[in-house]
């Protein structure tokens, strides 16, 4: 079984070199996909040592020949099928067999190929072309022996095909277990290669070199050795060093040496192939040429992808693989050292940077930080000690490092760069003196780090200080550099707290530093600068070093007390030096910013000495602080800006001399200004007045303190003692200020105190006191706080008075909110609370207070400024306050204006603005027309608005909403406007705004009087001085629509409002009237106009529009007036005892009147009549003129023969209502006429009224109505009106017709008219003219004008509609014309009279035909009254069925479903606008024959006027079914030919004609 021979075969280039084991309980089958067996190789086979591989160049893995011979180490009798031979070699029989084979017969191939197969393995071939059978000995196939040939299997490594030539794929398959085991090797580039066994993936990098051989072995022309590193690859393709021990390969594995790589080589083996042959020359100069090859394998390992951006992490895992003297053992065991030698030569390390520079072992420096970096940079190291710093990704063993010969970073290489530099010509002067502390803090952290370790760093520290106190690196303060052995150099203990610029060390203090040998303290100060980290510890470590190398001490505490002290306080100088005493004093200041520990003990005394004794410049030459108060000026910091309240004092004000901070010290210090500032505060120098602290008797007091305190003298005995605050600085500028009343100054001092207050001042607001005699400690107001609140020098809001500060307001949102802005307070307002307080400041309101500020706000000349949130906390201050308090507080309230109104309005809530105070009878509380929100709305947009004198509101609820109780209850407020008061609101506006503005809030006024007058709450007096008001010129409160104000002055002509809108359009351009105008109304104002503002313009007296107009009358030729005469006299007592129930006033009225109306009413009936208006009180008149059919001038009744008896009794129904029509009237007149008409008699008619009309008889002691004459117009003879006007014309100069007078109405002879019982039993339509047919007695019809209350019944009906075609124009909203056929049931009519048999429906000709026929006579229909009216009803009430059902019926109505009404219309359907309405009038018949309806003169002229919105529904009633026909606008009909009208001639063709047909 050796892998190698199979490694050794030819393949065919179409197949992975692949070789099969495949385990059976009985044996092993070796399956190989190689080109097959020849007959050389089956004779080598025969022949030990006769290998075919022999005398190769490049050689065999099996050129041994004896590779095969192993097979016999588990079988007896190995099987070979190739290439057509079928052998076998068996050693059973002796010893013959392992050279000379025996044919075999041929094995099952098929059945190795299937044992072969896996469903796992895609790569399955059938080119197995030979074929090795390892039947097991007896002894292995039992026991020990099988479980020892399935390890041996087991432990196949994927190493084992890392180095073979040829063989990709190795499998074993297992039949024992049904197991498969796959290895196969991928060469991935780079030299990597990869071995996958199973799931897992094991990766080397691998890499070889060619070696000429023919010297060692001339066989043998080359040979190839490899290395190969073991990987483990991560997720994201990274590569890391494996370091197990890894074996040393002869292209198989031996075993391991104790290398962490492998090594590949054609070693020499002996026959067991367990070790390498040592002796052997080729295998020692096999070994000889491996170091060179791991060298040169380092290149090629770092450029690996992963390594490309970061090589130094290449180089520190290649450097992993370097074994070590000692880890190696046998025969490689010299390997470590040669490898090692090879590497310190070469160049195989990188520096640090990105040049990836190569460099050799010796020339880099490891164990580096970024100190080392920042100390010693790249140059500096190559300059003088030609190294590098090693990669920082390159991490070496120590022992590793050590055998390389590199430098490690130390003491040693911190001498010699020092050395390097100090014996370079300015070498050390060049690095400059901020790299010296550096280095020294470095050398000392390293040499405490290594103190202690060994005897060995012992020695080492004491050698390096030998030598460094012979380099002369410590720079000295005259600018050299000297060393240790030259002589002793002193050193400041605290230099490095002194913060000095490196450039300004001992130029900073030239004289104090001009005869001391002391180390530079630039040395120090260069390191707080260039070191942004600077502290403590690097101070003393810098210092420590120093003293390690023996520099001497030397205390800066000792200059300042030896030498500075004495200086700074001597008398005797008369002429100091400016730029010493400022060294001085600058030198003490830094000093004591040091933490020296004697200064923890003596920095008192040094201060004090200072504060005592020295000599401090200021503006005002030399002063001590213990003498003469000093300030800091603003460049020390100082925001106070003294000079505000100073320069109007004279008062000589010291401050330190800015020299101090021109000190180059200041410079050089972080916060220079902030610790010169604590330092002079340390000597009492202060940004404002000086207080101090004072030490004296109790007796010493001043005696106002004793009285504040209101202490018992009895008990201060005469040796109590006081620590009292003075500053007699303030009292002087107090006094001062106080004196000269310089209110700004003092509202700068103000505003000083409350900067400073909280954190300097409040502490020193009390004073203590021990009583000696019981030992207790009292409180007591200090002078400085006394002297502060007993001085008149505060600034008051209001005046230009200085005030006590206890007589002033604290500016807090608690008294603003309740004040507002126009209070007393302090100005400017103090922020500090604990100030406030203190000081004595107002922060309470009181009722007192209240009733101060209103009489100031009452005597100030000047507005009011306040705002409404803040006036309604003022009041309810009030209204809480006065419950609990006298009533003569209450009342002073209301001794005069205190109710705060603004003179603008539009502002907020929050807005300060300007207004007047008003007593409670000049406002009040709400006006619920709204017109002054309106005028409000206005007032803003004119220019003089904001004038203080008039205010623009007057009414509280918008301004006070939640004090309503205060006012009205309270303080008397009026809760709504007098009537009266509206004259001068609209007085205001009509001032301010045009007409076109302010229209609708004169509207509203004119409501609220007439809500007045309704409620009679508008009395007499009220009346009498409003139309006195509106009569005065200067009065102008009516807007008009020319956009002018006017009055009701006769100076402006005729005024009037509009109640009549065609009337408006006529006369809109006369130059008699003027139109009111109201604005924009909406439709309830629209309907409320005439309803309720109409009694006030009458009682106002502004007339209304047609109150101003009258009719003219113009006729042609009076006429017979006696049968029009007869029916109105016929018509006046009905029209009584209408009105008598009805109208209960109006028939008083008229009665007292004694009925003159009617007495001196005259009956006219002329040809032609026409009309036109006239103005009443002026001459103009209207250009129109229209024609009319009635009219009523005066006591005149014109009319036409052909006017309808309807249009009598409108113009009837005007006189008897002053003018107005009254159509219920009218329509109740029309009613009880048709009904006479069609033939009722009195009884019928009678019933009708007082059952379905609900008029009662008249009383008996009433007078019926009647015309005191019936004469009518003789032939020529005019009426006596003086307005009417008589047109004569060529053919109307005569009165035509006779005289004739008739007594009664109607007259007897109309039954026997022609057509009389058609017209009886249809409301006297008019019939057609006899030229018709004749009309069928069967016919019932019934019209929109029928009554209904003659017979009771109830419908409830369901109809079904069938459509017929009817000629018709375009149609608005019904359908231009249709016939409905509609079923109902008729059982469901309950008549509450006699039953009445009506005729049944036959079929006839349809009405849809646009050809008529000629005929002499009508069908007219049996003449019943009751019947007619009966289908009349159910005709309309189909059609409100049908229409309801079509259209909803929310917009359907039918306006005679209570009652008759006589409109010329039954049915409405649509809105509320009058445009978007459709008419409808039923016509019903219940005769399929009968092609005509009647339809009166009014419901004609009706369908004239709407044209499209008319429409006539022809009802056709029968048994169970109703068909409804359309006519869509009939008149239109009539002009286009497709429906005729006809006129139906009575028998006497005297009398006019009186109805018409379609």
């Amino acid at each position: 079984m050796r892998v190698q021979n199979a490694d050794d075969n030819i393949y065919p280039e179409n197949v992975e070199p692949t070789l099969t084991f495949i385990l059976q309980d009985r044996g092993v089958i070796v399956l190989n996909n190689e080109q097959g067996f020849s007959a050389q190789n089956i004779r080598a086979l025969c022949d030990v040592g006769n290998s075919t591989k022999k005398g190769s160049k490049a050689g065999y893995i099996g050129h041994k020949g004896i590779g095969f011979k192993s097979v016999f180490r588990v079988t007896d009798a190995p099987e070979i099928h190739s290439n057509g031979f079928h052998v076998k070699f068996d050693i059973s029989e002796g010893q013959i067999g392992f050279v000379l084979p025996t044919v075999i017969p041929p094995c099952d191939m098929d059945l190795f190929k299937r044992l072969a197969s896996s469903d796992t393995d895609q790569e399955d071939t059938d080119l197995w072309n030979t074929s090795i059978v390892l039947p097991f000995r007896t002894n292995l196939s039992e026991g020990t022996g099988m479980s020892s040939i399935i390890s041996m299997f087991s432990d196949l490594h994927p190493s084992l095909l890392l180095f073979l030539h040829r063989l990709r794929c190795i499998k074993f398959k297992n039949i024992l277990n049904d197991s498969l085991i796959i290895m196969r090797k991928e060469i991935v580039g780079d030299g990597i290669i990869k071995v996958s066994h199973g799931s897992e993936k094991m990766t080397w990098f691998v890499k070889s070199q060619k070696l000429q051989a023919d010297v060692i072995r001339p066989d043998v022309q080359t040979t190839e050795i490899a290395v190969a590193f073991t990987l483990k690859e991560s997720d994201n393709g990274e590569y890391r060093p494996h370091f197990d021990q890894q074996p040393v390969f002869a292209f198989l594995p031996l075993r391991t040496y104790g290398l962490k790589f492998i090594l590949q080589g054609d070693f020499v083996l002996p026959s067991s192939r367990e070790e390498v042959d040592g002796d052997s020359p080729w295998n020692q100069w096999l070994l000889s040429e491996f170091p060179g090859l791991f060298v040169n394998a380092e290149r090629s390992f770092c450029a690996l992808p992963c390594f490309r951006e970061n090589p130094g992490k290449g180089v520190a895992a290649y450097m992993s693989f370097v074994p070590l003297i000692g880890e190696v053992h046998g025969f490689f065991s010299s390997l470590p050292r040669l490898i090692i030698s090879k590497l310190r030569i070469s160049n195989c390390l990188l520096l640090e940077g990105d040049s990836n520079e190569w460099v050799p072992p010796c020339k880099v420096l490891r164990s580096w930080n970024e100190q080392a970096r920042n100390l010693l940079s790249d140059s500096l190291l190559r300059k003088h000690l030609g190294l590098g710093f090693l990669d920082k990704n390159i991490h070496l063993s120590d022992p590793l490092a050590r055998a390389l010969g590199i430098e490690e970073y130390g003491p040693k290489i911190l001498l010699q760069i020092m050395s390097s530099l100090c014996h370079t010509k300015d070498g050390l002067k060049l690095m400059g003196l901020a790299w010296l502390p550096s280095w020294l803090n470095a050398l000392y952290t390293m040499l405490l780090h290594c103190s202690g370790k060994s005897s060995l760093n012992s020695n080492m520290e004491s050698d390096l200080i030998y030598n460094l106190k012979k380099v002369p690196f410590i720079p000295l303060s005259d600018g050299n550099y000297g060393s240790l052995d030259e002589g002793t150099i002193w050193l400041h203990s605290d230099s490095l707290s002194t913060e000095l610029d490196g450039e300004n060390g001992l130029g900073t203090f030239p004289n104090l530093f001009a005869k001391l040998r002391i180390v530079n303290p630039a040395l120090l100060s260069a390191a707080s600068v260039d070191i942004p980290c600077m502290d403590v510890t690097l101070a003393e470590n810098i210092t420590r070093m120093l003293h390690k190398l023996g520099v001497q001490q030397l205390s800066a505490h000792e200059i300042v007390k030896v030498h500075i002290l004495p200086a700074i306080s001597d008398e005797r100088i008369t002429n100091r030096e400016k730029k010493l005493m400022i060294e001085y004093l600058s030198f003490v200041m830094v000093h004591l910013q040091s933490s020296c520990p004697n200064c923890r003990i003596e920095k008192e005394y040094i201060i004090s000495e200072i504060c005592n004794k020295a000599f401090i410049l200021t503006n005002h030459g030399y002063k001590r602080p213990v003498e003469i108060p000093i300030h800091f000026s603003k460049e020390f910091g100082n925001t106070i800006d003294v000079n505000r309240f100073i320069n109007a004092t004279n008062m000589m004000w010291h401050v330190v001399d800015i020299a101090y901070l021109k000190h180059p010290i200041s410079e050089s210090l972080s916060y220079g200004l902030t610790k010169w500032r604590q330092f002079f505060q340390a000597l009492c120098v202060t940004d404002f007045v000086q207080i101090v602290q004072v030490e004296k008797n109790v007796s010493d007091l001043s005696h106002m303190i004793l009285k504040n305190e209101m202490w018992d003298r009895d008990i201060i005995s005469h040796g109590s003692t006081a620590k009292d605050w003075e500053s007699p600085e303030l009292v002087q500028l107090l006094s001062i200020l106080s004196k000269t009343g310089n209110r700004e100054s003092c509202k700068n001092l103000l505003g000083v105190l409350d900067t400073l207050w909280d954190a300097c001042l409040s502490d020193k607001v009390t004073g203590y006191c021990n009583l000696k005699s019981s030992g207790d400690t009292k409180t007591f107001k200090s002078s400085f706080m006394t002297s502060i609140c007993n001085f008149q020098w505060i600034a008051s809001s209001m005046d230009e008075q200085l005030h006590y500060p206890k007589d002033l307001f604290h500016d807090s949102d608690e008294v603003r909110s309740v004040l507002g802005s126009s209070a007393p307070y302090a100005l400017p307002k103090v922020k500090s609370g604990k100030l406030t307080r203190d000081i004595g400041f107002k922060t309470k309101v009181t009722l007192e207070d209240i009733l101060g500020i209103l009489r100031e706000w009452r005597r100030s000349e000047t507005p009011l400024k306040a705002s409404i949130a803040q006036m309604s906390k003022f009041y309810t201050f009030i209204w809480n306050e006065t419950g609990t308090v006298g009533q003569k507080i209450a009342k002073e309230f209301l001794s005069g204006p205190f109710i705060f109104v603004p003179s603008a309005s539009g502002s907020k809530r929050e807005d300060v603005v300007s207004g007047l105070l008003l007593s409670p009878e000049d406002v009040y509380w709400h006006d619920s027309t709204g017109s002054v929100d309106q005028m409000e709305e206005i007032l803003p947009q004119h220019e003089s608005v904001g004038a203080v004198d008039h205010p623009v509101s007057k009414i509280l609820c918008n301004l006070y909403p939640g004090l309503r109780d205060f006012f009205v209850n309270g303080c008397g407020v009026h809760e709504i406007p007098s009537f009266r008061s509206y004259i001068d609101i609209l007085v205001q506006l009509s001032s301010v705004a045009l007409p076109s503005q302010a229209a609708n809030a004169v509207f509203q006024v004119f409501l609220k009087w007439s809500e007045g007058l309704k409620s009679r709450t508008l009395g007499l007096d009220d009346i009498v001085y409003l139309k006195e008001c509106l009569l005065k010129l200067e009065f102008t409160l009516l807007p008009t629509v020319q956009d002018k104000w006017v009055s009701l002055h006769p100076s402006f002509g005729l005024v009037c409002w509009c109640d009549d809108e065609k009337l408006r359009k006529e006369f809109k351009h006369s130059d008699y009237l003027d139109f009111l105008y109201f604005g924009t109304l909406s439709d309830d104002e629209k309907e409320t106009l005439p309803e309720k503002v109409s009694v006030l313009m009458q009682t106002l007296g502004i007339p209304s529009l047609s109150e101003l107009i009258t009719r003219e009358a113009i006729y042609y030729g009076p006429t017979d007036s006696s049968f029009k005469a007869s029916l109105v006299n016929w018509a006046l007592p009905y029209a009584q005892r209408y009105i008598y129930e009805r109208h209960p006033e109006k028939y008083l009225q008229l009665k007292q009147s004694g009925s003159g109306t009617l007495n001196h009413l005259r009956v006219v009936v002329v040809e032609k009549l026409f009309y036109r208006n006239t103005i009443k009180r002026c001459e103009g008149a209207s250009k129109k003129r229209f024609e009319c059919s009635c009219l009523l001038q005066d006591n005149i009744l014109y009319t036409t023969q052909e006017s309808d008896a309807h249009s009598v009794f409108m113009e009837l129904s005007r006189l008897l209502f002053d003018g107005t029509p009254e159509l219920h009237l009218a329509n109740f007149l029309h009613m009880i006429t048709t009904m006479a008409e069609s033939g009722s008699n009195e009884e019928q008619t009678e019933f009708f009224i007082l059952n379905s009309q609900k008029v009662p008889k008249l009383p008996d002691e009433e007078s019926v109505w009647s015309l005191s004459s019936l004469s009518s117009l003789a032939e020529n003879e005019a009426p006596s009106s003086n307005t009417a006007e008589m047109i004569d014309e060529q053919n109307t100069s005569k009165i035509k017709g006779k005289s004739k007078v008739h007594s009664n109405w109607p007259p007897v002879d109309w039954k026997t008219a022609p057509g009389f019982s058609f017209a009886r039993a249809n409301g006297f339509r008019k019939q057609p003219s006899s030229s018709l047919q004749k009309t069928d007695n069967n016919d019932f019809e019934g019209t929109s004008t029928q009554m209904d209350h003659m017979v009771s019944f109830e419908i409830d009906s369901n109809w079904s509609t069938k459509d017929d075609s009817a000629p018709s124009t375009a149609a608005l909203l019904l359908p231009e014309s249709e016939t409905m056929e509609y079923q109902y049931d008729q059982t469901s009519i309950n008549m509450t009279s006699e039953h009445v048999d009506s005729a049944p429906v036959t079929d006839g000709p349809g009405s849809s035909s646009t050809k008529f026929g000629i005929r002499d006579k009508l069908i007219t229909g049996i003449p019943n009254a009751q019947q007619a009216m009966l289908t009349g009803r159910l005709g309309e009430h189909a059609a409100f069925n049908f229409f309801s059902g079509k259209f909803g019926d929310k917009i359907v109505k039918w306006v005679n479903q209570e009652r008759e009404t006589g409109l010329p219309y039954d049915i409405v359907i649509g809105g509320e606008k009058e445009t978007s309405r459709e008419y409808v009038e039923v016509k019903a018949t219940k005769s399929a024959r009968k092609d005509w309806f009647m339809i009166s003169t009014r419901e004609w002229q009706f369908g004239v006027e709407k044209g499209e919105s008319f429409s006539i529904a022809h009802v056709l009633l029968g048994n169970n079914a109703a068909r409804i026909t359309i006519f869509k606008n009939p008149v239109k009909l009539c002009q286009q030919g497709q429906l005729q009208l006809a006129v139906l001639m009575p028998k006497q063709h005297k009398e006019s004609p009186f109805s018409f047909f379609l």
